[in-house]
Order: structure tokens, then sequence, then C-alpha cells
């Protein structure tokens, strides 16, 4: 139990491929159109004023995804639910074909794994934008491409790639970083929505080294939607009769 909720908690805290649920992505046409990407002097600004334009958000929902690979390996774990800033969370989890749900209020946070309610870490810093804008104040990006425009979904967006440096706890990969761990750059892709200036997707693909295990590729995406819209954040009613019952 313990090492999905650190992934999950890793999945928020990264720079965040989506299918299903009406909300696909498409990736590989990004990949072909890669190749047509141009430097844009004033790349940085933009992306950083996507993630600046992010400042009045309260609500969101959001689909994300993190494939974690090293050697024969591979985990993916799927998420999709609602966010209240500054920390409610209502979340479907899924790792393989087992399903797991998070619910959290401040720090009331549990989650439920065949039926069983269990008390899990609260998740902090549920606005990783934040931490996206952080690092590109601290450390730049030399270069800053332009790609293709893109419709994602039903919006239309602007397309920005740029390298910087990542952790482990960025990527999403607590199950496979520590302290230890050697972080590598990663290339990080941001859609930003052409009529709001908002961000509306970000991917990250990077390599992490871990002594002892040797070197983990990670692919993470999260996708932002139903900004400042109404959601239902009430307690799983199953959750309540649990905590309710002696």
């Amino acid at each position: 139990m313990k090492r999905h909720s650190l992934i999950w908690t890793g999945v928020v805290l990264c720079t965040a491929l989506l299918t299903g649920c009406n909300l696909p992505s498409n990736t590989t046409l990004l990949t072909q159109q890669a190749v047509q990407r141009q430097p844009d002097p004033t790349g940085a600004q933009k992306v950083m004023a996507a993630f600046q334009q992010m400042n009045d958000v309260s609500t969101y929902q959001m689909k994300a995804s993190i494939q974690v690979a090293s050697g024969r390996f591979v985990r993916t774990v799927n998420f999709y639910g609602a966010v209240q800033l500054p920390n409610l969370v209502s979340m479907d989890e899924t790792i393989g074909g087992a399903n797991y749900l998070v619910y959290q209020d401040g720090s009331f946070a549990y989650q439920n794994s065949n039926g069983k309610w269990q008390p899990m870490q609260p998740i902090t810093d549920l606005a990783p934008w934040h931490s996206m804008e952080n690092l590109l104040t601290k450390d730049p990006p030399k270069v800053v491409y332009k790609l293709p425009d893109q419709t994602l979904v039903s919006w239309y967006c602007k397309i920005y790639q740029f390298k910087a440096a990542a952790t482990g706890a960025m990527l999403g990969a607590p199950g496979l970083a520590s302290a230890r761990s050697v972080p590598h750059q990663a290339l990080y892709t941001i859609w930003v929505d052409a009529r709001s200036g908002k961000l509306r997707q970000i991917e990250v693909q990077s390599t992490v080294g871990v002594p002892g295990v040797g070197t983990a590729s990670i692919d993470a995406t999260q996708l932002y939607f139903g900004r400042n819209g109404t959601v239902d954040m009430t307690a799983p009613s199953s959750l309540a009769t649990q905590i309710e019952t002696p």
C-alpha cells in the first residue's frame, strides 16, 4: 500500500501519455512533428507566463500517467480525478489491472485497496505548476523550442519544448529515486491553451540513475481541465461508514 501511494504522490509532483476516458493525447503525432521544432527566443517567457496564469486556479481535474522502466521492470500508473486547492483530493488510481481510490481533506488522507480504506501520508504541493515555475527561475533552459500547434482533445494549443535538470522526485518515481539517485536532464513538452494562455498539459521524459539498480527511464504526463469548475468532492460513503464503525 505504501509503495503505490508514494507513486501517486510522485505523479502529482512531477511535471507531467494519456489515453481513454474521452481525453486522448496524440503524442505519436507530436513525435513525428518534433523535427519541425524551431528555437523561440521568447519561448521561456511564454512558458513562464502559462504557469503564472494558473495562479487563479482553485479547483481542477486531472488525467495523468507515469511509466517507469528499468530493464525488464515496467510499471504504469494512471490517475483520474479532481483537486480543490490547497489540499482536497478525490482520485482513481490504476496500477496494472488493479484499481485504487484516494481521498484527502487536509490531513485526513485515506486510500482504498480491495475494498478497505487505510490511512496514507497526505499529499502536498498540489499545484505542480509552481514547482515548474521555480525550476525555470532557478535554472532557465538555454534553448526553448516552438513545435507545431496542435489540437489537444478540443483545445488548440501552442507547444514548447526544452531540456532542464530533473530530480527523481520531480519525475515522480519515488519507488526508484532516493537521496542517492543521480538526476539526469529531462525533456519537457508544454502545451499552452492558445485562447486562455494557461497551462494545459505537461509531459516529461527522462532517465534517472539509481546506484545498485541501474538506469530507469521515466515518461510522465499530466493533463489539466475543468479549471475552477464545480466538482463533487464529497468523501466516498464507504469511507465515511468505515470511519464511523468502531
